[in-house]
């Protein structure tokens, strides 16, 4: 049980990557915060009340992450019910449009870098009032290909991703006296029904078929697959847990060897 009693947040855990990484840590051990918005709440309760027909501890909690006064009170929370906060998962994201970057408006770039930045900011400065003062804690961040290399028609999630890539190096330096962990995770593609949408309105954008694109992302992959939730979910294992107690300010690729550095 390698998070045995140890409290972990994660914001966006109703689907995907958030709600494998929750099932992972609950398994375990870990007393699990669901956090995601209004909107999702009937997935929400229904990844918390899965967790606990399998003997784990899980809460969820409906939040804005963009708004700071939502995240705080989210944060007193879990301090309230559980007495502590050991980890902070942000898989908050939002792919935004598929333009070049000098068609992008304004309000389209705002909305991109609120939920893919700011919101993760949000969340680490109201959990680093808590770790800090504890001498202990680990924040992992859900970055991607768009965190570690230049994208056509993703200008403002590149801007996004990569400026997360700063911030968890920033957050590293300074909370790292303090016991604090700072890591981001940087999968590739992912064989999910949303992405192969996206690949869908990519591919319009490049003039090439999605079976081209598609294709031509394995090519570059040497392991020749997309991830799958449960990779990623144990690669944010390794890193809230003991296992990587050395390893601070990384981006640990999950990409199939698409990305190297």
């Amino acid at each position: 049980m390698k998070l045995a009693d140890q409290v972990a947040v994660v914001v966006g855990g109703a689907r995907g990557i958030g709600e494998a990484i929750a099932h992972t840590f609950a398994r375990e051990g870990a007393k699990i915060a669901l956090v995601d918005l209004e909107r999702t709440k009937t997935e929400l309760d229904g990844v918390a009340q899965a967790i606990r027909e399998k003997g784990g501890e899980a809460v969820a909690m409906t939040a804005d992450a963009t708004d700071l006064a939502q995240v705080e009170r989210m944060v007193a929370d879990v301090v309230a019910h559980w007495g502590r906060l050991d980890i902070l998962v942000n898989s908050v994201g939002f792919r935004g449009p598929m333009v070049q970057v000098h068609e992008i408006t304004e309000d389209e770039w705002d909305n991109v870098l609120n939920v893919n930045l700011k919101a993760i900011f949000l969340c680490c400065k109201a959990a680093l009032k808590v770790m800090i003062e504890q001498k202990r804690g680990s924040i992992v961040s859900i970055s991607g290909t768009a965190g570690r290399e230049g994208m056509a028609l993703r200008g403002s999630l590149c801007a996004a991703k990569w400026g997360l890539l700063g911030l968890t190096q920033t957050i590293a330096k300074e909370a790292g006296p303090s016991g604090v962990r700072a890591n981001v995770i940087c999968p590739g593609g992912m064989d999910e029904a949303d992405l192969r949408e996206m690949y869908r309105d990519r591919a319009k954008g490049l003039g090439v078929t999605f079976e081209e694109l598609w294709e031509s992302v394995l090519a570059h992959t040497p392991l020749r697959k997309h991830a799958l939730h449960e990779e990623v979910a144990n690669a944010a294992l390794f890193l809230a847990s003991s296992d990587s107690s050395h390893t601070t300010g990384e981006a640990l690729n999950v990409s199939g060897g698409r990305l190297m550095s």
